[in-house]
């Protein structure tokens, strides 16, 4: 029985777990953050509070504006999954490798 693998291995996995929660604590204002910046009235993104239909409409005749702020509010609405998604992955790779159980 390799008692000492199995206890390296519990504490990673344990680890694992801390680092999961932590990423986890930091979703809610990740994302107030990114409402904000989203709500900002020069960016006038759909979906936020701030949202104004006319001014949007209007960017439709200024293809820079378009371009511009559309971009940045799609950037704006994915970047915490792609945050979240590669911490979390980077840490299920940083668990696999290191966990030392070797079989008998």
């Amino acid at each position: 029985m390799n008692n000492k693998g199995q206890v390296f291995g519990f504490a990673l996995l344990v680890l694992f777990f801390f680092f999961l929660i932590g990423v986890i604590a930091t979703i809610d204002p990740f994302k107030e953050v990114l409402d904000d910046v989203r709500g900002n009235a020069a960016l006038n993104c759909k979906g936020t509070a701030n949202f104004n239909q006319t001014l949007f409409d209007l960017d439709d005749d200024d293809a820079n504006a378009k371009l511009n702020k559309r971009t940045t509010c799609f950037a704006t609405g994915l970047i915490m999954l792609w945050f979240v998604g590669s911490f979390l992955l980077a840490s299920v790779v940083w668990l696999v490798k290191n966990f030392k159980v070797k079989p008998r």
